[in-house]
């Protein structure tokens, strides 16, 4: 079970609340389907809880009786996590504790896999860890071992990405990315107790503001160097750097800003983002000025 299928449950009983960690099946299975007989009860409960998916602030709630209620939420990452092990979501007015025994076993091996204790400590555990080979695509989140998920915004090279931090916006460069899958040293490996993540030999931390960053400068530095012998090469290294705007422009699941910014790029180097326009520009020879050596002269944009 992945962390993010993990679900976040506390219990309020007369004021006094109890959290505890379950798989999506016992949460149906031992809250839901306690409380509703009708499937089309259970299955609104369960589209309910599937909101927190979209939303960081929603709790799908339950109620049994006057003084009885549920609140659960999909877990969205080890800091939350955490947070709900140090009670940060709990009625400051309330007391609580966590109960481990009604965890789902799974959970508890989760905990187990990521380090950390029941009151969100570290555990202190060691690890065996094992390289393995993956091919890193833009759009997808990828778990460090020091806690954090980061967003592949480019893969500049075979093992350099632009990443941008899920929690805080913070864009960084990663060079020489590895991937791992580890687990408890000593334990037999499971579907339960094994992280994938990544590490890197160095980072470069830029600011959360995408359009202080000179993101073509980033692309020279870390990115593969192609060598452009013939015209053709140039032509088409500048079509792979308009896919590579347009991809980002694009894209469901980058940042507003992100896109913004690729948007401004993409006009600033080819006078247009339509795919037509490029195309025709690019083979009537009016990119062609850098690489014969011609200086620029100020043309219109094709919006």
């Amino acid at each position: 079970m992945e962390l993010n299928n993990m679900i976040l449950v506390t219990e309020n009983w007369k004021g006094r609340e109890t959290n505890f960690l379950l798989t999506i099946e016992d949460y149906k299975e031992s809250v839901v389907s306690t409380l509703y007989a009708s499937p089309s009860e259970t299955v609104d409960a369960m589209i309910d809880l599937c909101e927190s998916w979209k939303e960081p602030e929603h709790w799908a709630e339950l109620y049994f009786t006057s003084n009885k209620s549920i609140s659960a939420r999909y877990c969205n990452g080890e800091e939350q996590l955490r947070k709900f092990l140090y009670g940060y979501f709990n009625d400051p007015d309330n007391t609580w504790e966590f109960d481990d025994k009604r965890c789902s076993a799974a959970s508890l091996e989760i905990l187990k896999g990521i380090g950390i204790t029941t009151d969100g400590k570290g555990s202190g555990i060691q690890y065996t860890y094992e390289a393995v080979i993956k091919t890193f695509e833009q759009g997808e989140i990828l778990h460090n071992f020091n806690g954090s998920d980061y967003r592949v915004l480019e893969k500049l090279a075979a093992r350099n990405l632009m990443l941008m931090n899920e929690r805080n916006g913070e864009f960084m460069v990663a060079i020489g990315v590895d991937f791992y899958v580890r687990h408890p040293k000593g334990d037999m490996p499971s579907t339960n107790n094994m992280v994938y993540g990544i590490e890197w030999n160095h980072g470069i931390y830029y600011s959360q503001t995408p359009s202080t960053i000179d993101f073509r400068e980033i692309r020279d530095k870390y990115g593969e160097v192609k060598e452009v012998i013939s015209l053709q090469d140039f032509r088409n290294e500048l079509a792979d750097k308009f896919h590579f705007y347009r991809k980002i422009i694009d894209s469901s699941l980058l940042e507003t800003a992100v896109k913004e910014t690729a948007q401004n790029s993409i006009y600033e180097v080819f006078q247009t983002g339509r795919e037509e326009v490029f195309q025709k520009n690019l083979n009537a020879g009016m990119y062609d000025r850098k690489f014969l050596g011609i200086p620029e002269t100020s043309r219109d944009m094709a919006r």
